[in-house]
């Protein structure tokens, strides 16, 4: 029996068990939650010994660009995109450009990692309940599905979701065990060792890269800019041609040529 202490986490993640544990945990954070016409969650899947070396790389970025901070900075993908007049420290000590910079530093770290990414993009006015219940829902299926794929090759370790804190945390605990209890809307979840964990960013480097993979999906849905999308494109879960972990909720899901939508009509 795993005994899971439910200490605070630590970056990436502190864990304490009654004897080794690996397994896979996926990192979520959300974007567009205020006057957005898209909401999305999003992150991704490490495999649990890959997460230290992540957050190694992040560690080192933070020295290149800020080597007078000993303590860890919460790398976020908006401050960095701020422009001079509205950064916030200690990000207004670099130049707009040194900034963008450094955000898109961070690109090649997850497009270059074994990480499998998610993400569920939602077209608010399709949805009249709430999106985020909706996207959760989504993405915990899928991320149980890849699991099952990956103990039918001989790999048997489970999942573990980290979410990052918000106001949606007392909703997403409920539901996370009406899942666990009753399954979701496409069946019964298989391969999770537990309920979702929740932590602020600034705990946990993977978090961080959770929020740039949701801010690169962001943009490319609200704003057309798919510059930092493209370049992790490749890392999001497929397989046979198959997009499984990219998702657009949207009302014209047949004239939309987005890389998830394209992907399920040629499946079909």
């Amino acid at each position: 029996m795993i005994v899971v202490d439910r200490a605070p986490l630590a970056s990436p993640l502190n864990l304490r068990v009654s004897r080794p544990l690996f397994m896979h945990i996926i990192y979520l954070d959300e974007s567009g939650t205020h006057d957005a016409r898209h909401f999305v969650l999003a992150g991704l899947a490490v495999f649990e010994r890959d997460t230290y070396f992540l957050a190694q790389q992040l560690d080192q970025l933070q020295r290149q660009y800020f080597p007078g901070h000993s303590r860890p900075i919460n790398l976020h993908a908006s401050e960095l995109g701020a422009s001079d007049e509205t950064a916030k420290p200690p990000y207004d000590e670099l130049p707009a450009k040194r900034r963008l910079e450094l955000l898109r530093d961070v690109y090649p770290i997850i497009a270059q990692s074994r990480s499998r990414l998610f993400g569920i993009v939602i077209e608010k006015s399709t949805v009249p309940s709430n999106p985020y219940e909706r996207a959760f829902e989504q993405v915990v299926s899928r991320f149980d599905q890849m699991l099952g794929r990956f103990f039918s090759q001989g790999d048997q370790q489970r999942g573990l979701i980290v979410v990052a804190e918000s106001s949606y945390k007392e909703n997403l605990e409920l539901l996370a065990r009406q899942i666990a209890e009753q399954g979701h809307s496409w069946g019964e979840t298989h391969n999770l060792a537990d309920i979702p964990y929740f932590a602020s960013a600034g705990s946990t480097r993977l978090l961080q890269l959770a929020d740039f993979v949701s801010n690169a999906i962001y943009r490319r849905y609200e704003r057309g800019d798919a510059r930092a999308f493209d370049v992790i494109m490749p890392r999001f879960d497929q397989e046979g041609g198959r997009i499984h972990g990219l998702v657009h909720l949207t009302a014209n899901r047949s004239n939309c040529y987005c890389p998830a939508c394209l992907s399920r009509r040629t499946q079909n």
